[in-house]
């Protein structure tokens, strides 16, 4: 039962991007009834003309950048989405618990199933991403958070990403942002927007487990309250914005970019339609690059059709990007040549610096007659300095002086920085649960580093990946760490009149060998997989792929390690920033 409770947990958590679906009152969207008389009249467009911009994948950065871009209408703009639009689903637009918890493993969602974790226990995660309009916008627990400055910082000074920085990068979530303040909860001005198409708010509180029971608990254990969680310093405990209306209704890239610009003439949108690969020009520019001239895609029907463009942005996600670039030839020879598909740009970094934030947890019953059904929670963020003893502060700082597989030198010396500056480094994220108290214990800043490769040219075929969750002791040794800490918020005088017994880890873990193992074996994620076409190894700071004239991508796989936060606010920043940069850059300049 504790175990399908902690499925359930973070199914509520997880937010990132992917392909996604289209709506039902557009006169721009096509249903199934219609992808063939749509096709007909592309294909027949697009033998004389070529749009200005596709995208592939009308996901969290898929719609802003499509939406952004659309606004100069000398632009026209294609999306190209996997899914349907999902506007007639109410699990999506619903947040309470048991809508999120409906969506997973149904026909908006992707459902990817990882290699056995050979490092925890040999677990197998199935990896909720969001096949639907508004991609995982649409799925995710729309948490809407952001990293300690550093974090951001480092893309430019440490992995040569120039202009993205803490105040760029904050200043384009800010414009996604349409920040509502929520009575008797302190929140700062200048850290949000206001104009923005995301509407975020923190839910009202409601009963007393988290104000007089959790908060007091992680002061008493030596943590502190957030007066705001975004100003660039995240640590502490303070209750979380969510993308939501005033209403409490989910605010996400379909409904809130999208779907009040569906009826400009310049933006179009296709469902239902799978990219198979980009079709490139047979000659290379003068440059030597490569140069794609449009895309094909598999309609609802089975029928393969092409759009010419004269820019194609990659908004596929962690897994949909890579596995479109290695379709198209784009990758490591090693991978694509045996399946028959030849190299057209050598670039063995798709696919690689795959990286997700592994979770444990903590669960009490509460005490008789006390509920916890509001739909407020919190999140605590610690420190190393927090977290950890001196001696266990030096002992993590050895074990992260060593790089396991996969993780880039570039990589591992910014883990050092931010470990070294005390950066945030674990989330306690509090639930609320009807019947238990919750902590989800989860490693913002893991070291270790995956991969996910196509293993069929069938485009509708899921990639292969693995997570290697734990292969750096350092990861085991901090998440072992923040398990143990839960339990010491949950021993303080302050929640005990709020909770009964201990449900996990339970009475019989006690050493830490023991919680070592229970690490292991209830090893979850937080659903914020990155770093698949990461800026710097698969794409410039322009968002180019490198070895390409006209190929961008702007999604989370642009992550060069993970942040400290839930990552969706920062992906609609990198919509908005991609579609600042392009509409700055003249065609002229794709050479």
């Amino acid at each position: 039962m504790v175990k399908a409770l902690y499925h359930t947990l973070l199914c509520l958590s997880f937010a990132l991007s992917s392909f996604a679906a289209p709506t039902a009152d557009s006169d721009a969207i096509a249903d199934t009834d219609t992808d063939a008389t749509q096709d007909a009249t592309i294909a027949a467009s697009s033998a004389s003309s070529k749009v200005t911009y596709i995208v592939v994948g009308g996901g969290t950065a898929g719609l802003a950048v499509a939406t952004r871009l659309s606004e100069n209408s000398a632009n026209t703009v294609i999306v190209i989405e996997a899914g349907s639009d999902g506007f007639d689903n109410p699990n999506i637009t619903n947040l309470t618990g048991p809508s999120i918890q409906a969506l997973p493993g149904t026909s908006v969602d992707y459902n990817y199933q990882s290699l056995p974790l050979k490092y925890a226990s040999n677990q197998i995660v199935s990896m909720t991403r969001g096949k639907v309009l508004g991609g995982s916008s649409a799925l995710n627990g729309a948490l809407f958070t952001r990293p300690n400055k550093i974090d951001f910082d480092l893309w430019e000074t440490a992995f040569g990403a120039s202009g993205w920085n803490w105040n760029s990068i904050s200043d384009s979530i800010k414009q996604a942002e349409q920040f509502s303040f929520t009575p008797g909860l302190t929140s700062l001005p200048p850290f949000h927007g206001k104009d923005g198409p995301i509407s975020d708010t923190q839910r009202p509180l409601v009963g007393d487990v988290w104000s007089k029971g959790v908060i007091p608990a992680v002061v008493a254990s030596g943590g502190k309250v957030s007066l705001d969680q975004n100003g660039g310093d995240p640590s502490g405990i303070w209750y979380a914005a969510k993308a939501m209306f005033p209403n409490s209704t989910r605010s996400y890239s379909a409904n809130s970019y999208y779907r009040p610009n569906a009826g400009r003439k310049n933006l179009q949108v296709i469902l239902n339609s799978t990219v198979s690969r980009i079709i490139w020009a047979k000659s290379k520019s003068k440059s030597g690059k490569a140069v794609a001239t449009g895309v094909e895609y598999v309609n609802s029907a089975g029928k393969k059709v092409t759009v010419s463009g004269n820019r194609v942005i990659m908004s596929g996600g962690v897994f949909g990007t890579p596995q479109v670039l290695e379709l198209s030839g784009v990758g490591n020879p090693t991978i694509l040549n045996p399946l028959g598909i030849s190299t057209v740009v050598n670039l063995p970094a798709v696919g690689e610096n795959l990286s997700e934030q592994p979770t444990t947890r903590y669960v009490a019953s509460l005490a008789s007659g006390i509920t916890n059904s509001g739909l407020q929670l919190t999140l605590n963020f610690e420190t190393p300095r927090t977290l950890l003893t001196d001696d266990e502060w030096n002992t993590a700082h050895t074990l992260l002086q060593t790089a396991p597989p996969g993780l880039s030198a570039t990589a591992h010396k910014a883990l050092i920085t931010m470990f070294e500056k005390d950066a945030v480094i674990v989330e306690f994220m509090g639930f609320p649960n009807p019947a238990n108290l919750v902590f989800l214990p989860i490693l913002l800043h893991p070291m270790s580093r995956g991969s996910t490769h196509i293993i069929s040219t069938d485009p509708k075929a899921a990639p292969q990946f693995d997570l290697a969750l734990m292969q750096s002791p350092f990861d085991l040794y901090i998440l072992t760490k923040a398990a143990i800490r839960a339990r010491r918020f949950a021993s303080q005088s302050s929640l005990q009149p709020f909770i009964g017994a201990e449900l996990a880890p339970g009475s019989s873990v006690q050493t830490e060998a023991q919680f070592q193992q229970f690490v292991k074996d209830s090893m979850g994620v937080a659903y914020h997989p990155l770093g698949t076409a990461a800026i710097g190894s698969v794409v410039d700071s322009n968002l180019r792929v490198q070895g390409t004239t006209n190929v961008f991508v702007a999604d989370g796989s642009i992550f060069p390690t993970q942040s400290g936060s839930h990552p969706s606010s920062i992906i609609y920043g990198i919509g908005e920033k991609a579609a600042t940069m392009l509409k700055a850059a003249p065609l002229s300049k794709d050479v």
